[in-house]
C-alpha cells in the first residue's frame, strides 16, 4: 500500500505535522508515502530525516498551484530537491503573485456581499499559503457572514460534508465567482520547470479535464497522471490509466490527504491501484532521466 499525495502542516490547510503522518502511515501498513504541500517543500527535509525511523519509504514532492486554459491543474513535481537555490527562489517569486492573488480574491468577496479583509485571511494562514481553509474560516468568524445563507451551507447544510473543499470548488476554483489565476505560472510553463530541476511531473486528480487541455499538457512534456485518486470513480480510472497506456505515461496513486477536520471525505488509504510498483516505475523514470 502506498500513498503518494500527503498534505502536511506546511500547507495552511494540512492538519498533521510530518511526524503525525507518518505514525498514522506505520499503522495503516503503507510502504511509500509522500508528501506534496501547496507550493511548498517546508516538510520534505524531516520527511527524509525520519523515514528510516519508521521503516516507510519516502519520496519527496511538491504540490504546484497552476493555470491553464480556465482551470486550475495541481501538478506534482516528485524527486525534486528541497534545498535547490533555483528551486526556492522560484517559489518565492510565485508567492508574490500569492499575495497578488489574496487581494484579488479578498475584493471578489467582497463584491459578492461578505465582509472579508486581507489582514484576517492572512493571519489564519499562519505566514504559510491561503487555501479554501483559510477563506472559509476568515468568513465564519464574522457573525454577518455566519447568518449569510450561502454560507449557511457549509456549517450544516448541504455542503457541510467537506466545507472546505466544496468551498474553494464553489468559489475559489477556475471559472468560479471568486477565482483569481495566478499570473505567474501557467500549467506549461511548470512543466517545463519542474523537469529543468530535475522533478518528474505527474498530473494531480484531473477528473473534471477530459478534454484538449489534458493532451496540451502531455504534449508540453508531462509525465504522468495521478490516475488513483479520492476524487476518481472507477470510470475516471479507467479513462485515465487508458490515457497513460496510449502516450506511455507514468500512473500514480494518492489520497491528497489534508486531515480528517480538513477534508473528511478523504481518508489516508483505501485507493485502489496503490500498488509498490507505482513507485518502482517513478523511481526508474527518474534514473532514466539522470543517466
Amino acid at each position: 500500500m502506498i500513498d503518494l499525495h500527503i498534505h502536511t502542516t506546511a500547507s495552511s490547510d494540512g492538519q498533521h505535522g510530518p511526524e503525525g503522518i507518518f505514525e498514522m502511515s506505520r499503522g495503516l501498513k503503507l510502504e511509500a508515502i509522500a508528501f506534496a504541500d501547496h507550493n511548498s517543500v517546508a516538510s520534505v527535509g524531516e520527511g527524509l530525516r525520519i523515514s528510516r525511523e519508521f521503516g516507510i519509504e519516502f519520496l519527496p514532492c511538491i504540490e504546484i498551484n497552476t493555470h491553464y486554459k480556465g482551470y486550475d491543474f495541481h501538478l506534482l513535481g516528485y524527486f525534486i530537491d528541497h534545498r535547490d537555490e533555483r528551486l526556492l527562489r522560484w517559489l518565492e517569486g510565485l508567492g508574490v503573485d500569492k499575495k497578488r492573488q489574496i487581494r484579488q480574491r479578498v475584493k471578489r468577496l467582497r463584491e459578492l456581499g461578505f465582509t472579508l479583509s486581507v489582514g484576517e485571511v492572512e493571519r489564519l494562514s499562519i505566514g504559510r499559503e491561503p487555501t479554501g481553509v483559510s477563506y472559509l474560516n476568515a468568513l465564519l468568524e464574522r457573525e454577518k457572514n455566519r447568518a449569510d445563507p450561502r454560507l449557511k451551507a457549509y456549517i450544516d447544510g448541504e455542503r457541510s460534508d467537506s466545507p472546505y473543499l466544496n468551498f474553494y470548488l464553489d468559489y475559489l476554483a477556475g471559472g468560479r465567482p471568486a477565482s483569481v489565476p495566478i499570473r505567474f505560472i501557467s500549467t506549461p510553463e511548470a512543466i517545463q520547470v519542474v523537469r529543468s530541476l530535475g522533478g518528474i511531473t505527474i498530473l494531480a486528480h484531473p477528473a473534471q479535464v477530459k478534454d484538449e487541455r489534458l493532451y496540451d499538457l502531455i504534449g508540453a512534456g508531462l509525465e504522468g497522471i495521478e490516475v488513483y485518486s479520492s476524487y476518481h470513480g472507477k470510470e475516471d480510472e479507467e479513462y485515465f490509466k487508458g490515457v497513460c497506456d496510449r502516450f506511455g505515461l507514468l500512473v500514480t496513486a494518492g489520497s491528497d490527504f489534508h486531515g480528517r477536520e480538513i477534508k473528511p471525505n478523504v481518508p489516508l488509504d483505501g485507493l485502489r491501484g496503490e500498488s509498490y510498483e507505482l513507485v518502482e516505475k517513478l523511481r526508474w523514470a527518474k534514473k532514466a532521466r539522470d543517466g
